[in-house]
């Protein structure tokens, strides 16, 4: 009886084994570097370009603001200059004083708008670079599926590394890696010249 167990567990392990083994030549694997990829989709330079255009745009806005705000101040230190004028009537300089007061006020306002649209900015510049982001990466993940299904693969792997720098693969045949195939496919569309 004992060695009817051990015989039938052994003939269970070598079909088991067998299994594994012809599940295993069944997997066709792929390698692509989506780093790569990304970075030389021309799609993605169009995107970072205007994206730059953005931030440029936003930092012309920033500066007219805090040179509006330079106005303001040299405007409240010309009207602290006339209150203490000893030339000018006494009603003249309670006025300047009035006035530089008002002006400090929209001096404080104006730092506040400057400060909200930076925030604002800033924030909108950075959703805007991921929705970018993502939307590249689709793409990309798209055309290898693509190109996955026509070589007949079941998996692909990230050939990049991951935030920590180390890759998710540590070997690979180069003759996996679909890199190229997949960038020539997504730039196919690429306009002349950029």
């Amino acid at each position: 009886m004992k060695h009817t167990k051990h015989l039938f567990a052994s003939i269970l392990l070598l079909v088991g084994s067998a299994l594994i083994a012809s599940a295993q030549s069944d997997i066709k694997l792929l390698t692509a570097d989506m780093a790569r990829l990304y970075e030389n989709y021309y799609r993605t330079a169009e995107a970072q370009s205007r994206f730059q255009n953005a931030v440029e745009q936003a930092q012309a806005q920033a500066e007219k603001m805090m040179s509006e705000g330079q106005a303001l101040v040299e405007e409240h230190r010309a009207l602290l200059e006339e209150s203490q004028n000893p030339a000018r009537s006494e009603e003249a300089r309670q006025r300047s004083v009035e006035q530089a007061e008002q002006k400090l006020q929209d001096i404080r306002e104006k730092e506040r708008e400057v400060q909200q649209f930076q925030v604002n900015t800033q924030r909108a510049l950075q959703q805007r670079q991921q929705s970018h982001r993502q939307l590249m990466m689709e793409e990309i993940r798209e055309v290898v599926s693509e190109i996955a299904r026509n070589h007949g693969a079941n998996l692909v792997l990230d050939s990049s590394g991951g935030a920590t720098g180390i890759p998710s693969v540590l070997y690979v045949d180069a003759s996996f890696d679909v890199t190229e195939e997949i960038l020539t496919e997504l730039n196919k569309d690429k306009p002349a010249g950029n």
